[in-house]
């Protein structure tokens, strides 16, 4: 976004669409069919035929779009003691509040469309839960009794997977991989430094890839891929974010921020070569839409339904 518009742009061809006015992106969020976008305050803009939502007084501080088409956004409402359901053409929220009496922090769909995960805090310990998309049978994934915190999560593209950044005790991050079926342990796949934080898990076809850093300015986008412990993105000195996969190949990052405008690069995950694409952005978001039919929900033992 750039200029109080949202653009298209081609990577390959560098060729840019106007789609529509936005003043506010806030989360800058295409949903799965690349159709609408979720903006500030939960705002839906929509291309086409596609449903869209005025500007709400609620502006929540974690939402995900419903899969695979996106008719719906689960958030976190009520000052974070509820999980609520938005519809992209307007409408009543609708309560999905899985677990009550508990404050919740994160919450994402799974791809097949039919439950979600979230993070939750109870008595003093952060856990993560898995639940049906109307928040039906919640089910403990991940106990907090050794971490402090919960910082991102995400799943894999084959919903076979949940990816989770903990805090531990010691001020580190491990960023851990679940397998939703079958697991007896939660194996880490990268560890931060002392006093990093990880805002962002994107997991893709090649590895994950994460924003990492103790303050805005100091932030950068790490890829971990075949390089286990992890490395740079774009090198430098300028703070950067990851933004999402282009395609399986590439991974597009977002340099600068932080009171200042964003430069959006191409970066190959296997050589690192970055190319950049535009200069001078607000906020940016990948449009990609996500593979039908979509990938099952495993045998979790939440019962779900489409809603």
């Amino acid at each position: 976004m750039a200029n109080g518009r949202a653009w298209a742009l081609e990577p390959r061809s560098g060729r840019l669409t106007c789609l529509f006015a936005a003043r506010h992106p806030g989360p800058f969020v295409w949903g799965p069919r690349g159709d609408r976008a979720l903006l500030a305050r939960l705002e839906v803009k929509s291309l086409g035929h596609a449903p869209h939502r005025p500007a709400s007084a609620v502006d929540p501080p974690a939402a995900s779009w419903g899969r695979p088409i996106g008719k719906s956004i689960v958030f976190v409402g009520r000052t974070g003691h509820a999980l609520l359901k938005a519809h992209p053409a307007g409408g009543a929220f609708r309560d999905v509040t899985p677990v009550r009496g508990a404050k919740y922090k994160l919450v994402v769909y799974h791809p097949s469309g039919l439950a979600f995960a979230f993070v939750l805090r109870r008595r003093g310990h952060e856990s993560i839960w898995i639940s049906s998309n109307t928040g039906a049978k919640p089910h403990k994934l991940v106990h907090g009794r050794l971490h402090t915190g919960f910082q991102a999560l995400a799943f894999g593209d084959a919903g076979n997977t949940l990816y989770f950044a903990a805090l531990h005790a010691d001020n580190h991050v491990d960023v851990h991989e679940l397998p939703l079926v079958g697991a007896t342990s939660a194996p880490a796949v990268w560890r931060s430094k002392p006093g990093e934080r990880v805002s962002d898990v994107l997991p893709g076809w090649p590895g994950i890839a994460l924003t990492v850093g103790r303050s805005c300015e100091s932030r950068r986008a790490v890829l971990v891929t075949k390089h286990p412990a992890g490395v740079d993105a774009i090198p430098g000195g300028r703070p950067s974010r990851t933004v999402g996969w282009l395609d399986d190949h590439h991974l597009l990052v977002a340099v600068g921020g932080c009171g200042s405008r964003l430069d959006l690069y191409s970066v190959e995950h296997a050589s690192l070569r970055a190319r950049l694409l535009v200069k001078n952005v607000d906020a940016a978001s990948v449009r990609r839409p996500e593979p039908l039919p979509p990938p099952p929900l495993p045998n979790i033992g939440a019962k779900s339904s489409f809603a």
